[in-house]
């Protein structure tokens, strides 16, 4: 990755995606390096993401339904930690009721009868198969580096004892989206994945896609169909910085704008391209508020960096808790003391403040408040923050 110019400071820089172009015929090709790894043995299970992330998995099983995936196949849905009232699960399933699949389940972290392997637990379909095929999308991921089907396989179908075990690692500041070999998180992926290669076949078709369009499908292992695909993702996503910026602007919008909770993921993508001591500004609607109880009620009890890893020592890690906790040290005057402010209707003064922020009224009244001069700052808009990720090369 080459650093971009910082082409001086006082011009505000604009970053966004760098989409390249569709190519909708992807999945074929894809599928034919799937089908590779299974040697000819069709899968008795397939695993493919929840509602909550937007994978074309019904397009992929269509095009596979003639290729590899024969009527009597088992559809297993990764839900990880998510939970999904009856009606939303009978709308996801509709357009994969006609493709023939034997039995669909939804996994349930919490179920009393998943079955132990290695050090985790998982869906009993899945510890029993012997041929497996996991349909993910490869996106960055703050604290684990990629999304991907590698996490599909593992994560999607631990038990919730697993999962807060993993992800406590987010904690780690050595976690940071596009880097995967630097987060804990990541490495106990992939020590699960390991476990669930014993005994059986695991092929993998990962898409990188925004809304419909395919941009990109890798197929083969999950780590070759994860590795495939992480160049054209970074090139897209990760936009590289020569020097860390006095501001940052990180605007989120769509589904993940809905609360602080889910937004807060443009802040995580971005922080470590703001210096020490500079601002960070968060534009997102986030008509539910601050969301998630837990972090609300952390973040209300710890005020600063210290007193939140006190809470969770005590207690233990609960998840979710690595947000509030990143995000105190993000704030916290003895530790990165950046200046954080909310530009959401939907946030209150006292939610700004439970969360360590100010709130404004707009972009430029945050700049105004935060003191910043635009002829001498250097200043980063960054669009689509949810997904988009500075990064500061330099030294």
């Amino acid at each position: 990755m080459e650093p971009t110019e910082a082409r001086g400071r006082g011009a505000r820089r604009h970053f966004q995606p760098q989409l390249p172009p569709p190519q909708p015929a992807a999945i074929t090709p894809a599928l034919q390096q799937a089908c590779d790894v299974l040697q000819g043995v069709p899968p008795d299970v397939v695993v493919i993401n929840d509602p909550q992330r937007a994978t074309a998995s019904a397009r992929v099983l269509a095009a596979a339904r003639d290729q590899f995936v024969p009527r009597g196949s088992r559809l297993l849905v990764a839900t990880g930690s998510h939970r999904f009232p009856p009606a939303a699960q009978a709308a996801f399933e509709r357009p994969l009721r006609d493709l023939g699949f034997h039995a669909i389940a939804w996994h349930d972290a919490r179920a009393t009868d998943l079955v132990a392997l290695g050090g985790w637990r998982t869906h009993p379909w899945l510890a029993a198969a012997r041929a497996v095929l996991a349909i993910g999308s490869v996106e960055p991921h703050y604290f684990a580096g990629f999304t991907g089907a590698h996490k599909t396989l593992t994560i999607g179908c631990a038990a919730h004892a697993d999962i807060e075990r993993n992800h406590a690692g987010a904690m780690s500041p050595a976690c940071r989206p596009c880097q995967p070999a630097t987060s804990p998180v990541h490495q106990g992926v992939l020590a699960m994945l390991h476990t669930l290669e014993h005994g059986r076949r695991l092929a993998a078709l990962n898409l990188f896609q925004v809304g419909d369009d395919i941009f990109a499908a890798a197929g083969g292992t999950p780590q070759a169909a994860l590795d495939a695909l992480v160049p054209p993702v970074r090139a897209t996503y990760l936009r590289p910085l020569a020097q860390p910026a006095d501001v940052v602007i990180a605007r989120v919008s769509g589904p993940l704008a809905c609360s602080f909770y889910q937004a807060e993921k443009g802040i995580k993508n971005n922080e470590a391209a703001v210096r020490a001591g500079g601002a960070l500004i968060l534009a997102a609607d986030c008509p539910q508020g601050l969301g998630q109880d837990a972090f609300f009620h952390l973040l209300k009890e710890a005020p600063d960096h210290r007193s939140a890893l006190a809470v969770v020592e005590s207690r233990g890690y609960r998840l979710g808790d690595h947000k509030a906790v990143r995000l105190r040290y993000l704030t916290d005057p003895a530790c990165r003391n950046v200046h954080l402010y909310l530009v959401s209707p939907g946030l209150t003064t006292a939610d700004a403040r439970i969360a360590g922020a100010a709130k404004a009224d707009s972009i430029e009244d945050a700049l105004r408040r935060a003191g910043v001069d635009e002829n001498s700052a250097l200043v980063c808009d960054v669009d689509d923050a949810g997904n988009t990720c500075l990064a500061v090369s330099a030294p």
